[in-house]
């Protein structure tokens, strides 16, 4: 089974994988009494970066809504008799 992915949707899960590890490096190198990385702000860094990079990257944000075209038939030229 092959699943096709968007190339949007792997930039966005790769974007917000790299944020994850940089904070989770980051929040490692702080000397604190446990001496490990914040597991719950690097998931949660990540995540908000992803949600708001497709928010912003996904075509038509903050564009409204265009009303659907009707769809009646066109009147015909023939009149009946």
């Amino acid at each position: 089974m092959t699943i096709q992915i968007a190339p949007l949707a792997v930039l966005l899960i790769v974007v917000g994988i790299t944020v994850g590890i940089s904070v989770f490096k980051y929040t490692a190198r702080t000397h604190g009494a446990v001496g490990r990385g914040d597991v719950v702000a690097s998931i949660t860094s990540g995540a908000t970066v992803a949600t708001l990079l497709a928010l912003l990257l996904t075509p038509g944000f903050g564009q409204p809504k265009a009303p659907a075209s009707p769809t009646t038939d066109p009147p015909s030229a023939v009149s009946p008799r």
